[in-house]
């Protein structure tokens, strides 16, 4: 059939009124259509090749049937691996859900209304914020405001709908993992400024780990990352340049942990022997690292699907509040980390290649390790 199809073709070709397939095909719960009637509608539909009017369906429903989605950082898509695979989930989340999603940016996060206008200027349904800094004003007026907001971490409001994940557990299991592989001078860098809560997350839990372990934490040993593999090199490279060189490094991302291996390499030094690296995420490139990573497995795409459906269910008044498990996370045992080294050492059975602990458990070796 050549142009535009119409109600009035399916009509014709269902043997129903056109105000039927009006019904039907704007769903409108008010009216009761017989399912046989419905089904012969929409089975015209697919036979013909329809397309929806989306501009008609929201005149209908009141809905636009898209969701925004905000990054804080836009440039983040460029260096940081994990927000990419993170969007493809939600976007996964959302069009199982039949939404469309809307990359949007926020051209002035100075503007305390900037979130506001930017939810009034689209014909969206609601907003999926990635990585807000806490105290963000802007973000705080659109909570306040009812406006249907999903946050990915947390901005610190009372009232926010959030998602996301264990980060501080995490990260404390990690950086116990290196202490049961005898490592107690532990560096951390963060994978950006602590503004950021679950950047701030993860340093709690590598200071979590050093207080049972009754390790005093150590400033020189820290530094602030800036989500690129550029800020991982600058801030081990920092680390290595004190008098307090680390017998391990707990980044707080892949992306921080694989520039901070360059720069150990670069000052001759051997990963793991001198400084065993565990990184978090667990991002393709991880395993391909030399050595390859240990790292916290954080299922990004997973996480991003799971965030578009709790748009969506808030879209559909179910409640959301805070939901800060969402999926498990695993330590990925490779070889940065020297399990392999000691366990060949001590005789014991040997830790393999690629192992997944779901719980976090300490990694163990016949005998104790040497601490350094």
């Amino acid at each position: 059939m050549k142009g535009r199809v119409t109600s009035h073709d399916i009509a014709r070709e269902a043997g129903v009124a056109r105000s039927t397939v009006s019904l039907v095909l704007t769903n409108n719960p008010k009216i009761q259509i017989p399912d046989a009637t419905r089904k012969r509608i929409l089975a015209a539909a697919r036979k013909l090749g329809y397309v929806p009017n989306s501009a008609a369906q929201m005149l209908v429903s009141g809905r636009s049937r898209t969701v925004g989605l905000i990054l804080s950082r836009p440039d983040l898509m460029a260096v940081d691996a994990f927000v990419p695979r993170m969007v493809f989930g939600i976007n996964e989340g959302c069009r199982a859900r039949g939404y469309r999603l809307l990359m949007e940016t926020v051209v002035d996060p100075s503007n305390g209304d900037a979130y506001l206008e930017l939810a009034k200027s689209k014909r969206i349904d609601g907003l999926i914020v990635i990585n807000p800094r806490k105290g963000d004003v802007a973000l705080v007026k659109l909570i306040e405001s009812k406006f249907p907001v999903l946050i990915f971490g947390s901005c610190g409001h009372s009232a926010e709908n959030a998602v996301g994940t264990k980060d501080g557990e995490a990260s404390c299991r990690a950086t116990e993992h290196l202490l049961a592989l005898g490592r107690q001078r532990i560096a951390h860098i963060s994978y950006a400024a602590l503004t950021y809560l679950p950047a701030s997350k993860r340093l709690e839990g590598y200071r979590a780990a050093l207080k049972r372990a009754k390790i005093p934490f150590d400033r020189q040993l820290f530094a602030e990352g800036d989500f690129s593999l550029e800020s991982g090199h600058a801030a081990m490279k920092r680390i290595l340049a004190s008098n307090a060189r680390p017998a391990a490094l707990f980044a707080g991302n892949d992306t921080i942990a694989i520039g901070a291996m360059a720069a150990i390499r670069e000052a001759g030094l051997s990963i793991p022997e001198d400084i065993a690296v565990v990184g978090y995420d667990d991002l393709p490139a991880a395993s391909f690292t030399s050595p390859p990573l240990t790292t916290v497995r954080s299922h990004a795409i997973e996480q991003g699907r799971r965030a578009g459906e709790a748009l969506i269910a808030l879209l559909e008044r179910e409640a959301i509040g805070r939901q800060l498990d969402m999926v498990p996370l695993e330590l990925i045992v490779r070889a940065s980390c020297g399990a392999e080294t000691i366990s060949r050492k001590r005789n014991a059975p040997s830790v393999t290649r690629e192992d997944a602990r779901p719980a976090f458990p300490p990694a163990r070796s016949r005998g104790s390790p040497k601490r350094r």
